[in-house]
């Protein structure tokens, strides 16, 4: 598949799972299949994403990181520390974490991008 035809599948099956519609189109796989294999366009379909949150991802080492960032956070911009399916948060201070769903604000401290293997800075 080439880049061009990726970008209407995404756009096409953006909008389908945007509407409620279930993506159960016959070129479903193969654009999934694309979008996780081929790393420039699983780059610019989180790119896609995170501009449609109007989420500046400019500052972190890596789309993946920024969009696992992203994901941490409400409408209002606070963490999401009762969600089970958050993997990743940043804190005002800096620090990157990764959540212990322990019912508590427990975290693992990171130094460096599990996606990227940049370091970050926390300390």
């Amino acid at each position: 598949m080439d880049f061009k035809e990726f970008k209407i599948l995404h756009k096409r099956f953006t909008e389908a799972l945007n509407s409620g519609k279930t993506a159960d189109f016959e070129e479903y796989d193969d654009y999934l299949d694309a979008r996780y294999e081929n790393e420039y366009f699983s780059n610019w379909a989180i790119e896609q994403s995170l501009n449609e949150k109007n989420f500046d991802y400019s500052s972190f080492c890596c789309v993946v990181m920024a969009n696992s960032i992203s994901n941490s956070i409400d409408d209002s911009g606070n963490i999401k520390y009762d969600d089970a399916d958050v993997i990743m948060h940043k804190w005002d201070d800096g620090t990157f974490g990764i959540p212990i769903h322990d019912g508590g604000p427990s975290i693992v401290k990171i130094k460096y991008c599990p996606w990227c293997g940049s370091k970050l800075i926390n300390e």
